[in-house]
């Protein structure tokens, strides 16, 4: 027989009622129908609708789902029915209320950020009222005006400002995310993470480059190629206090694996041993300090501009024969070559003539001592189209630029020839007059007295000498004129009035009066290690802030003949330029001797 049981009508005593603790309130900040902070909430509820009985009605096979929180009707319970849970409301944008900048309608996914990254930065820019502060009443600044301020201040800058609101840690991240091109120094301690830390913030990073104080290692490349999967231009430098030890192989790889890779610049490149780079993205390629490269293979069917520049070292067993020999065949579109090496020989401009670079326009041959003219003769036969020579270091004479003349009148506007002790001031002069279109020649170190500097050899050798040479040059499209390091020189006359850029460092025995310049447009004289009186007839003789100006008034004699008198331009037959009559303001310039 079963015990007695309580009549079904009766009600629970209260202190058999489970009551869930809640913390006291000073208040109702709830809207007491749907359960929605109060704040800014407009409730969808009629105010005579029971929600309660709204949903036991929805609701009738399933009235009461968890047994344990039975709703007891009787006047005696104590128990607050709890409202249901509220239907999702439509979000209004209300910008009086925001106290930073609010990005929660930028989608975060990885897919749409990289598609819709300019379309959210102009957005974003669009809103000028939306305003981005500290939130403690100091100032607030427009969207515009942050942004333009963030995209100029430096990594470490862009750091700090983040750590000042949300605004700007939110304004810094977009900054970071738009980020196209990236200029970091690494300092001596510092750890790969650093590196890693940053480049992760910028997924879109197309330009990289990078200030070495530490060692570099494949551990370097391997954290660019995961952080940066759109890169298309990478240089490194390194510094005095910085090991390059990426080794030929692992650059290979990287390479090869970053097929958006376009320019490929590097220092310090003593250990990379054999190099085999493999690359149809690849146009320009810059490595310099290489020394003892048993093989240098480039297969590279773009590829455009290659720089290399090897050590100094006597020792250097690098052959370069046999790697401009493979230029010819696997990069076939080359346009620019430069080749800095004490072993460049005849043998090396032969294996480049026998390349046939059809689309060849600079070349650059520097530091070869045992290139003569009969290397020009090779070059001018081969390559008839060059816009730029560069055959510094060389052993080549007046005769050798008579070639250039004869080959390239039309078509060469940069000759350098620096450092070639043949040439004399004839062969400048000769290449002035004939090579109408020069803009750039560079012939330091070639007019100099090679026993300058030992005194009783210039006492002997005086009487010969008497007059050192001089150099008289008049062209009409010469910007910059490079003289450093001509001791041997004694006059110098110029008639140039495109010329912007002189330099005559080191020019020691030039005479201040034999010294003449008629260059108009003269911005920057470099006078380094020059005597104080020819410095101070420079300074006289370019610091002149008008020049005079011709009249082109036309003029008419009076009735009697007894004088002429200007025409007003009211009353010129012919129509006058009023530039030509204005008076023309001399460029400033300075003469630099530090």
């Amino acid at each position: 027989m079963q015990g007695r049981r309580p009549h079904p009508a009766t009600a629970t005593p209260i202190s058999d009622v489970v009551l869930p603790k809640r913390g006291k309130k000073r208040g109702n900040y709830n809207c007491g129908r749907c359960g929605v902070p109060k704040k800014g909430h407009v409730c969808n509820y009629p105010k005579n609708l029971n929600p309660i009985d709204n949903n036991n009605n929805n609701n009738p096979t399933n009235p009461n789902p968890n047994p344990e929180l039975i709703i007891l009707s009787s006047p005696l319970s104590v128990v607050r029915p709890q409202p249901p849970s509220p239907l999702p409301q439509q979000r209004h944008v209300l910008p009086q209320l925001r106290r930073a900048l609010s990005f929660d309608d930028i989608s975060d996914s990885p897919g749409s950020d990289d598609d819709d990254e300019s379309d959210l930065i102009g957005s974003y820019l669009d809103n000028e009222l939306d305003l981005v502060g500290s939130g403690f009443g100091i100032g607030k600044l427009p969207v515009s005006c942050l942004w333009e301020v963030f995209k100029r201040l430096p990594p470490p800058a862009l750091l700090y400002a983040a750590r000042v609101c949300k605004g700007w840690r939110e304004t810094s991240r977009k900054i970071w995310k738009s980020a196209m091109e990236l200029r970091l120094r690494v300092p001596v301690k510092a750890q790969i993470g650093l590196v890693g830390s940053v480049l992760k913030k910028c997924p879109g990073l197309i330009k990289l480059s990078l200030r070495m104080e530490s060692d570099i290692d494949a551990t370097m490349l391997a954290c660019i190629a995961f952080s940066c999967p759109k890169l298309d231009s990478l240089e490194i430098c390194t510094s005095d206090t910085s090991v390059n030890r990426i080794s030929g192989d692992e650059l290979g790889r990287f390479v090869a694996d970053k097929r958006s890779l376009t320019n490929l610049k590097m220092e310090g490149c003593s250990n990379l041993g054999v190099v085999t780079l493999s690359s149809t993205s690849l146009s320009t390629v810059s490595l310099s300090d290489l020394y003892c490269h048993a093989k240098m293979v480039f297969n590279c069917p773009n590829l455009k501009d290659i720089s290399l520049d090897f050590s100094r070292q006597e020792n250097d067993t690098t052959d370069l024969t046999l790697m401009v020999d493979g230029l010819g065949r696997s990069c076939p579109r080359l346009q620019s070559i430069h080749i800095a090496s004490i072993r460049l020989t005849h043998a090396v401009v032969l294996a480049l003539t026998a390349a046939n670079l059809r689309w060849l326009r600079m070349l650059s041959l520097v530091l070869g001592s045992e290139l003569t003219d009969a290397s020009v003769a090779a070059i001018s036969s081969s390559y008839s189209s060059l816009k730029l020579l560069d055959l510094s270091g060389s052993s080549i004479s007046d005769s050798g630029i008579g070639m250039i003349c004869n080959v390239f009148p039309e078509t060469l506007s940069k000759l350098l020839l620096a450092l070639c002790p043949n040439i004399t001031s004839s062969g400048i002069q000769f290449a002035a007059a004939q090579l109408p279109n020069l803009e750039l020649m560079d012939c330091g170190m070639t007019i100099c007295d090679p026993d300058l500097d030992n005194p009783t050899t210039q006492e002997n050798n005086q009487k010969l000498h008497l007059i050192y040479q001089k150099l008289i040059i008049k062209h009409t499209c010469l910007k910059k004129l490079s003289l450093w390091g001509c001791s041997g020189l004694d006059s110098l006359y110029l008639n140039c009035p495109e010329l912007n850029d002189l330099n005559l460092n080191s020019c020691t025995n030039l005479n201040p009066e034999r010294l003449l310049l008629q260059c108009p447009n003269l911005e920057r004289v470099h006078a380094l290690g020059c005597r104080d009186m020819l410095v101070e007839t420079l300074q006289n003789q370019v610091c002149i802030d008008y020049m005079a100006v011709e009249d082109h008034f036309h003029c008419k004699r009076l009735p009697d003949g007894s004088k002429r008198i200007r025409v007003p331009h009211l009353f010129s037959p012919q129509p006058i330029d009023e530039k030509r009559n204005r008076i023309s303001k001399r460029r400033h310039c300075t003469v630099l001797v530090n």
